[in-house]
């Protein structure tokens, strides 16, 4: 399955996607809190935190279910992905990918 690439987070998502702040995340309908956190669990992974001490509070099942699909489709995703399309991906989350990481595509 193919997905699209992840879009580019807003100053205010890479601030509370990043894995060394604290994050409380309160915000309107569509306003893209589903992105952040997911965005944030992808990070805190890709920093090294172990999966099973990862917890991450939503008010419906909905949301939850959306949020793990939303991380668990994208690692999926990854493992199958060329250095480019994850380069991207990793750009997309505020990261800089390693040098010459993407030159191998």
């Amino acid at each position: 399955m193919a997905l699209a690439a992840l879009p580019p987070l807003r100053p205010a998502q890479a601030a509370g996607a990043d894995p060394g702040a604290h994050a409380w995340v309160s915000a309107s309908a569509g306003a893209g809190k589903t992105q952040l956190l997911a965005a944030r669990v992808l990070r805190l992974l890709l920093d090294g935190a172990a999966p099973e001490r990862l917890l991450a509070l939503t008010f419906t099942k909905a949301a939850a279910a959306e949020m793990q699909a939303r991380v668990l489709g994208r690692l999926a995703y990854w493992a199958g992905a060329s250095p480019g399309e994850i380069a991207a991906d990793l750009r997309a989350l505020g990261l800089t990918p390693s040098v010459g990481f993407a030159a191998t595509s």
